[in-house]
């Protein structure tokens, strides 16, 4: 593919830069607005258990397609591609917003997870063809990272709210953004240029195994809430697992023609990035509803209060984001020191949080230390972790490689959500049947998957007190998980990355096609 040369000698990087981080904010408010108001579209809709795959079928299905909508992006053009996901994305949600029933409303969360998957992808790879400003990719990865967050703050905040005023309003949202989006992405993303006139083999058998055994692993992980030994749970991971050992032989039989270069998880950097997503993935899975269910069961807080208590940790990713990424354009951290610092920072959070809970305070402002820590520390090592990815993808697999960042995270954050949520669950429900009896434990854990009043008195006053225990044992687990992820990670750059990338480019030449 040709060098990009886009116009920032006349213009500064800033602008498409913030433009990127809207774009990424997009995907990323979009399953917290569904989220919100998926209790309300559930009762319209009469959903009933078909609520679980509601909430999750956008993620699957965005997983699953963004390595193939990247590979894409490199064959038919970046800019037509990100275009076409865009006005997927709007026809997805508008599907949602006039669904009559439940099947409608499923299709239209599906195509809304494959076009952002790909708006996501395409604007994250974007960004190295604009990091032509001071500080080169990682001060454009810092200001990617903070924009992003700033507006998937405040498009959540507006998506949310709506809710409140009608559900299927609260899906016009995502649709208008990404047709305005469109209208900016003209003006702001250069042209693509011509395609290279033999492009080798778009892998089908490739892209299918992949994409099933990404659903099949996912769908099954999302049911280990119910319980890690249930037939929903066991059988689609091992089926998961197998597929996506199918893919790999299939990529290793299929070599630099496969829709990804499988090779790289024999490179240590690039296992070493797959670890930093850990970091900053399963952590933010463990982390935002664990602490969100806390401040609600064990500290009352509800609607308003519950979202602004949110606040600090998202506006302490998005300074840390901004800080980091100077420093690492000035060259004073390194990328592996990003990690180390990251990792030390998210842990020491992750046990401050714990050693809070455990004194069970009635204010949840005292929570703050706690927040501000944990909101700093798994940003830091978003920094190289997108770095890395940009790095370590050649031309010829830049698109699959860049969006394969997303399919690793949706991995790592899924894992952390079900693992913090099991734990949490598990531990409640053990404490209030010690206290209560076998049949209070029952009780519980009926509640929580159908609602009503249990019949034993306490239970839920028992299950608010020793939620707090269980938050704080749960936190002091993980973080032991996600230090020798970081440790790991470290070594491995120390290590094998003889000399941090420079830091005016920090990845190999931009291969984003030339403006036409």
């Amino acid at each position: 593919m040709a060098g990009v040369t886009p116009d920032s000698g006349q213009r500064s990087p800033l602008v498409p830069l913030l433009f990127l981080g809207l774009l990424g904010a997009i995907q990323a408010a979009d399953p917290n607005i569904s989220s919100t108001a998926l209790l309300t579209a559930g009762k319209a809709l009469d959903m009933g258990t078909l609520s679980a795959l509601a909430a999750s079928i956008s993620t699957f299905v965005l997983a699953a397609t963004v390595i193939t909508t990247g590979m894409m992006a490199d064959r038919l053009g970046r800019r037509k591609v990100l275009i076409a996901a865009l006005i997927l994305s709007a026809i997805g949600d508008l599907l949602v917003a006039l669904a009559p029933g439940t099947t409608v409303y499923l299709v239209g969360r599906a195509l809304a997870g494959i076009g952002l998957g790909a708006v996501f992808g395409a604007s994250f790879a974007y960004v190295r063809t604009f990091a032509t400003g001071k500080g080169g990719l990682p001060a454009a990865l810092g200001i990617f990272m903070a924009a992003s967050g700033l507006f998937t703050l405040l498009i959540t905040f507006v998506g949310s709210s709506l809710v409140g005023v009608d559900w299927r309003l609260s899906f016009v949202v995502v649709p208008i953004l990404s047709i305005v989006s469109v209208l900016i992405a003209l003006t702001l993303l250069p042209k693509d240029g011509p395609r290279p006139a033999n492009q080798g083999s778009w892998d089908i058998l490739g892209q299918i195994l992949l994409a099933v055994g990404i659903i099949v692993f996912l769908y099954g992980v999302s049911h280990a809430t119910n319980g890690i030994t249930t037939p929903l749970t066991v059988i689609p991971v091992i089926t998961g697992i197998i597929i996506l050992g199918l893919f790999a032989l299939w990529m290793r039989r299929q070599g630099e023609d496969g829709v990804f270069p499988i090779r790289l998880f024999r490179e240590p950097v690039f296992i070493a990035a797959v670890l930093i997503g850990l970091v900053y993935n399963f952590s933010s899975g463990v982390l935002l509803l664990s602490f969100s269910n806390l401040f609600q069961y064990a500290n009352g807080l509800k609607g308003l209060s519950l979202s602004l208590i949110q606040v600090p940790y998202l506006l302490a990713g998005i300074v840390a984001a901004l800080v980091v990424g100077r420093m690492r354009g000035a060259g004073r951290i390194t990328q592996r020191g990003a990690v180390l610092y990251g990792t030390i920072i998210t842990v020491t959070g992750f046990a401050v949080f714990a050693a809070t809970a455990a004194a069970r305070p009635s204010n949840a402002l005292v929570f703050l230390p706690a927040l501000i820590l944990t909101g700093m520390g798994v940003i830091i090592p978003s920094i190289p972790y997108g770095g890395l990815f940009l790095q370590e993808a050649d031309p010829k697999h830049y698109g699959a490689v860049s969006s394969s960042r997303t399919t690793v995270g949706q991995f790592w954050y899924a894992l952390g959500l079900a693992g913090s949520t099991v734990l949490i669950d598990g531990l409640t429900r053990n404490a209030v049947a010690a206290k209560l009896g076998p049949a209070a434990g029952t009780e519980l854990e009926q509640w929580s998957a159908t609602g009503g009043t249990p019949s034993t008195p306490g239970v839920l006053p028992a299950a608010a007190y020793a939620f707090s225990s269980s938050f704080a044992i749960t936190m002091v687990v993980f973080a032991v998980v996600v230090l020798a992820a970081g440790i790991v990670a470290w070594s491995l750059l120390k290590k094998y990355q003889h000399a941090d990338p420079p830091h005016t480019t920090d990845a190999h030449p931009a291969v984003e096609p030339s403006p036409a």
